[in-house]
């Protein structure tokens, strides 16, 4: 029976739920009313108004209150979006740049949880963040649960389920990634899955069955260095080890969906090299193309 000697974590207890009045932030916010639910914390849903669009409104409609209508509008839009009252959750609005906004209020209210969507679809499979997204995820203290669009609202009641996947890369910082998501998945009172995905090698033919007999010895190194985490997981919560070969997000997409899992877990690395050509690190493939919401965490936060 896993179990640790140390402070159980409290969890949650302030949550910030950015929306846009789309359907999709509408979602965001049922997940942002389940993270505080679990832990009794409060909860804050922010809009952010474009200075702009608050300037050419006055102007059109002679109306210089726009900003405290906009404000009468988000506590409809959470009225009709939650399915409780909840005594702590608070309604704010604000004039300014919506990235910019919700970091201000990140880190004057002191916020431990940003629960956000992401947005937009390209080809046939790829999800992208949005740029809101992209930057809160690059510039964020705190960590953040990000909510894909997905077909239907369902209930939450039972989510994040009985399993969590935490895709890893291993190295030095691997050990302590995988205890964070252990302690995470013992206060949702879940099982954890840590995932390492071994990159598939391109190769001519004729050097295929020496390349297929190396990534086997890659893939069983790796399994025990997996195995291992596991095993030092295990002091929190129930945690199997798994390695698979192939392109990463692909096989973190099919594993996931495979277990269906309902919530991934993941550092979050090289963050500023995420416009660029550094879109290499595991928490980038999870991100990018989300199947199930991930909580994404600064690789310096612990759940303590």
């Amino acid at each position: 029976m896993p179990s640790s000697k140390s402070k159980a974590w409290a969890g949650f207890r302030s949550v910030l739920c950015p929306v846009d009045f789309s359907e999709h932030s509408r979602q965001a916010l049922r997940y942002a009313e389940a993270m505080a639910g679990r832990s009794g914390g409060a909860m804050t849903v922010t809009y952010a108004n474009d200075p702009l669009l608050i300037a050419a409104a006055a102007a059109a409609l002679h109306d210089r209150q726009v900003a405290k209508r906009s404000l009468r509008e988000l506590e409809s839009f959470v009225n009709q979006t939650l399915t409780t009252n909840r005594k702590r959750l608070t309604c704010r609005v604000s004039i300014g740049t919506p990235s910019d906004q919700i970091m201000k209020a990140a880190s004057s209210r002191r916020f431990d949880l940003i629960v956000m969507g992401t947005h937009g679809l390209t080809g046939a499979d790829r999800l992208l963040l949005g740029s809101t997204t992209m930057s809160v995820l690059q510039r964020t203290s705190v960590p953040v649960l990000v909510v894909p669009r997905r077909e239907g609202s369902g209930t939450l009641a039972s989510w994040p389920g009985n399993r969590i996947l935490a895709p890893v890369e291993l190295d030095e910082s691997s050990p302590r990634e995988v205890e964070s998501a252990a302690r995470l998945a013992h206060w949702f009172g879940a099982s954890l899955l840590v995932l390492h995905v071994v990159g598939g090698i391109t190769a001519p033919k004729w050097l295929r069955g020496d390349l297929g007999a190396h990534d086997r010895i890659r893939i069983a190194e790796a399994q025990h260095r997996v195995d291992a985490l596991a095993t030092n997981a295990g002091r929190y919560v129930r945690t199997d080890g798994r390695v698979t070969c192939g392109a990463i997000a692909d096989e973190i997409a099919a594993v996931a969906a495979g277990e269906g899992i309902e919530l991934l877990v993941t550092a979050l690395r090289d963050r500023r090299g995420w416009f660029g050509a550094k879109r290499g690190s595991v928490s980038y493939h999870v991100l990018s193309h989300a199947v199930a919401p991930v909580l994404a965490y600064p690789q310096q936060w612990r759940p303590l």
